[in-house]
């Protein structure tokens, strides 16, 4: 109960938004991984993108939408030959991010579940600074990392913040995991680890 006191009014909604989105990404990461999958850092990973807000469009520049901020243009074609059409619905986007997450599952060199969501966030690199750190763990991979300066806020006089995209890369890893606890129902990691 004391935990509830110390969120802000937007973070209680956003509790509230993903643990109602929480039955649909389980049950797609259920479809694509199977009943094993640890299904709570994916809402973990809709907080982080979206706050669990369906209806937004991210003022990315590139078309993200939805909770999950997928862009539809870019995995249109896979999305389609997995029979997704569209990703406006709840059900669709919680799909179609399962399906995204798999896709770079299945293509991590170290089978992590860190690697997976630092491949949907910032694409294959983790996984060659993984390969490059001869390792598979994080710390290592972030100590390897070296990626330029890319800018974080733009406006209409031009980019007003930069940040190291190692650095957006690898927290979005660790706060994946930490968002993802709050949606733990209690379960045990048996057959995909984080770290």
């Amino acid at each position: 109960m004391l935990f509830l006191f110390t969120l802000t009014p937007t973070q209680v909604r956003a509790l509230e938004r993903c643990k109602a989105l929480a039955p649909e990404i389980r049950k797609a990461h259920m479809f694509y991984f199977g009943v094993d999958f640890p299904w709570w850092y994916s809402v973990g990973q809709a907080e982080k993108e979206s706050l669990c807000r369906h209806s937004v469009l991210s003022s990315d520049g590139i078309g993200s939408e939805g909770f999950a901020q997928i862009t539809f243009r870019w995995w249109r074609k896979k999305l389609e030959k997995e029979g997704i059409t569209e990703i406006k619905s709840i059900p669709n986007h919680a799909k179609a991010q399962a399906f995204i997450n798999k896709y770079e599952y299945d293509r991590t060199v170290c089978k992590k579940l860190f690697e997976m969501y630092q491949r949907y966030n910032g694409g294959a690199l983790v996984s060659q600074e993984l390969m490059r750190a001869n390792s598979c763990k994080w710390e290592d991979g972030f100590k390897g990392c070296k990626r330029k300066d890319v800018c974080v806020w733009v406006t209409s006089k031009g980019c007003k913040q930069y940040r190291n995209a190692c650095d957006i890369n690898y927290e979005y890893g660790l706060k994946i995991f930490q968002l993802g606890q709050k949606y733990n129902p209690g379960m045990i990691e048996k057959v995909y680890a984080f770290w």
